[in-house]
C-alpha cells in the first residue's frame, strides 16, 4: 500500500515541473535571504483550498456534465453546438476556474466529434481561448486574478471595470472566429448523467457562496476553512486526497522565492528600472507570462510595482501565446493528444498561430488602456 502511494506520488511529481522549479528556487535563494513567513499569503491559499474542495465535489456529482448535455441535446448544427460549448466554457470558467471548464468540456467535445465524425481541433483551441478569457472575468476564475485581487485589496467594481472589458473583448473575437466553423448537421447521442441534489452538492454550494462573500466583502476566510476541513474529515475525507496539493505547494514556493528575491537590493534596482511606467509593467507582464506562465508572472511583478491595472490586464492577455503562458492550455493539449496522438504537431501549429494572433490583437488593443 505504501509502495503504491509512493509510486503514485513520484509519478505525479514528475509532471509538476513548475512546482519543482519554484521549490528549488525558493530553497536556493533561502541560502542568501532568511525567508519571511509573512510573504506567504495565507488568505489566497485558504481561498484556493476552499475553491478546490467545491470543484472536486461538483466534479463527483457531475453537475457541469448534466448542465452541458441538457443544453447540447437541443441542437444538431456543428456551428451552433460550437457556440454552446464555447459559452459553457466561458461562463463556467468565471465561477469554477478555467482548468475545471476545460477538464469538463474538452472530453465532451471529443465525444461529440468522434460520434459525428469531425475534427474537434479548432473547437478545442477556441474553448481554450474561452476558458482563459472567461477565467479573466472574475477573481476566482484563475489563480493570478485571485492573487492580484487580494494583494492590492481591490474593490469588486474596480476589478470588474478592468477585467470585464478584457473578457468581453476576447469573447467577441472568439465568437467571430467561430463563424469559420462548418454549418452542417450532426447526428450524435449523449448519455445523460444521473445527478441528485444531495447534501454534498448543497454543502459545496454553501462553501462556494461563503468564499465569494468573504472575497468581495473582506470577511475572514479562516472560519470557513476550519468548518470546511472539519466537514471533509467527518463526511468526505477522500476528497482531501483528491485536491491538487501540488498547486497549493507551488504557490507557497513562489511566495517564498519571490519574497526572497524582493529583499535582494540588486534585484529591486533591476525591477524598478524595468517596471518604471504602467506601459512597461504591461509589456513585461505579457512577455514574462510567455516563459514562466501568467500566475508566477503576476506574483513576481506585483512585488515591485503597485500598477495593478497593468499587471491584471497584462497577465490575462499574456495567458495567450505559448502553450505554457497559461497552464490551463496545457490541459487542453494533453486531453487532445490522449485521443489524437498522431495530430500532436498539428495541434501545436494551429494553437500557436491562433493564440499568437489573439495575443497580438488584444495586446495592441489594450496597450493604451493601461
Amino acid at each position: 500500500m505504501l509502495n503504491n502511494s509512493y509510486r503514485a506520488f513520484v509519478s505525479k511529481l514528475k509532471n509538476e515541473t513548475v512546482f519543482i522549479i519554484a521549490t528549488l528556487g525558493a530553497i536556493f535563494t533561502s541560502f542568501f535571504i532568511v525567508p519571511n513567513p509573512k510573504n506567504i499569503n495565507m488568505h489566497v491559499l485558504m481561498i484556493l483550498f476552499n475553491l478546490m474542495i467545491v470543484v472536486e465535489i461538483y466534479k463527483k456529482e457531475k453537475i457541469l456534465d448534466y448542465i452541458a448535455i441538457n443544453f447540447l441535446k437541443k441542437y444538431d448544427n456543428q456551428r451552433i453546438i460550437s457556440i454552446v460549448l464555447l459559452l459553457l466554457v466561458f461562463f463556467s470558467s468565471m465561477l469554477l476556474t478555467n482548468d475545471v471548464a476545460l477538464i469538463t468540456f474538452v472530453p465532451l467535445t471529443i465525444i461529440i466529434a468522434k460520434k459525428s465524425n469531425f475534427s474537434p481541433l479548432r473547437i478545442i483551441i477556441l474553448e481554450t481561448l474561452c476558458a482563459n478569457i472567461g477565467g479573466a472575468m472574475t477573481p476566482m476564475g484563475n489563480p493570478q486574478n485571485l492573487y492580484i485581487f487580494s494583494k492590492f485589496s481591490l474593490s469588486a467594481l474596480d476589478f470588474f471595470k478592468v477585467a470585464g472589458l478584457v473578457s468581453i473583448a476576447g469573447l467577441i473575437v472568439v465568437l467571430i472566429l467561430n463563424i469559420f466553423t462548418p454549418d452542417r448537421k450532426l447526428k450524435f447521442v449523449l448519455e445523460q448523467p444521473k445527478i441528485s441534489l444531495n447534501s454534498n452538492s448543497v454543502i459545496a454550494t454553501i462553501i462556494f457562496s461563503a468564499v465569494v462573500i468573504s472575497l468581495f466583502f473582506r470577511l475572514d476566510i479562516k472560519l470557513i476553512t476550519i468548518v470546511t476541513t472539519i466537514y471533509l474529515i467527518i463526511k468526505q475525507y477522500k476528497t482531501l486526497f483528491e485536491i491538487d496539493w501540488f498547486l497549493l505547494a507551488t504557490f507557497v514556493s513562489f511566495f517564498v522565492l519571490i519574497g526572497n528575491l524582493s529583499e535582494m537590493e540588486f534585484i529591486r534596482n533591476i525591477m524598478k528600472n524595468i517596471l518604471s511606467t504602467p506601459h512597461k509593467v504591461y509589456v513585461t507582464s505579457i512577455i514574462s507570462s510567455q516563459f514562466i506562465s501568467n500566475v508566477p508572472a503576476a506574483i513576481l511583478i506585483s512585488e515591485f510595482t503597485n500598477e495593478w491595472r497593468s499587471i491584471l490586464v497584462g497577465v490575462n492577455i499574456g495567458g495567450f501565446g505559448t502553450l505554457i503562458a497559461s497552464l490551463a492550455s496545457v490541459i487542453s493539449y494533453k486531453l487532445y493528444i490522449n485521443d489524437f496522438p498522431k495530430y500532436k504537431g498539428l495541434f501545436l501549429k494551429d494553437f500557436t498561430i491562433i493564440n499568437f494572433s489573439f495575443l497580438f490583437f488584444l495586446g495592441v488593443s489594450f496597450y493604451f488602456f493601461v
